[in-house]
């Protein structure tokens, strides 16, 4: 029989917790019950005892850490409370306190719109020549002032976008991109970053991005630190998880 997972509070510890927050403490319960030994030294209603070991250290676990059922459950007014149901929501929320990475429902809800915006981007209705608009609408939404789909026969020379930002209304420069509409395999080769240096030098920039709905290799991230160093570009890798961020974060403006 697999352990029964309990959730567990202290009433003494939600009375000293500063704005009355309720704290929990999570205990993992041994496979059997045992009558204790000293239990003429025990309360008159206590009449068994269960051998646990505390998850966490026996420390104290916010409920802001816990998705919605598990903090429903350590709402409860009982001593222990039967969650056995809610086995992947305590390892998770256990994990989360041991990495001291506070989860929250903003962050939650930012990685499934990330996740759902990447699958639409990948799968999606959208072609090469839509993932060319889409990252023109992106480079729009980051404030370009201006921004050309260069014409495949007549004007790629390596780069598929150039975009032209200004800053403080002074200082203008200008970007030279490479959108490629990949799955995540195969993964951007070192190619396309050349291609890129390439585009680069044809619109007299320093600034390159990459972007593509897919993840880059190994060897594409070297060859572009490679090309910084050597040469004093400066070279953005722009993955699918990033472009999908960038979507959620910032918004599109209307698609061209």
């Amino acid at each position: 029989m697999q352990p029964a997972i309990l959730a567990v509070h202290s009433r003494d510890e939600r009375r000293r917790s500063r704005n009355n927050t309720l704290r929990q403490r999570i205990l993992r319960v041994r496979n059997h019950w045992t009558s204790s030994p000293r239990k003429r030294e025990l309360d008159d209603d206590t009449a068994f005892r269960r051998l646990v070991k505390w998850l966490n250290g026996g420390e104290s676990i916010p409920p802001k850490y816990a998705r919605a059922a598990l903090q429903r459950r350590m709402k409860s007014q009982q001593t222990c409370t039967r969650a056995a149901d809610l086995v992947e929501e305590i390892k998770e929320v256990v994990e989360a306190v041991r990495e001291d990475e506070a989860p929250s429902f903003e962050k939650d809800l930012l990685l499934r719109l990330v996740d759902a915006a990447l699958e639409e981007i990948r799968s999606g209705r959208i072609n090469d020549y839509g993932f060319e608009w889409l990252v023109e609408t992106v480079l729009r939404s980051l404030g370009a002032t201006e921004v050309r789909v260069l014409d495949r026969a007549r004007e790629d020379k390596g780069a598929d976008i150039v975009a032209s930002f200004s800053l403080a209304t002074t200082f203008d420069y200008v970007l030279a991109v490479q959108a490629k509409h990949y799955y995540p395999d195969p993964p951007i080769s070192t190619e396309i970053v050349d291609q890129l240096v390439g585009g680069m030098e044809a619109e007299g920039t320093g600034l390159g991005w990459v972007v593509t709905s897919g993840r880059f290799s190994e060897e594409a991230s070297d060859r572009k630190v490679e090309l910084e160093e050597q040469r004093g570009f400066r070279i953005e890798l722009v993955d699918g998880e990033q472009l999908a961020a960038m979507i959620v974060e910032g918004g599109l403006k209307e698609m061209p």
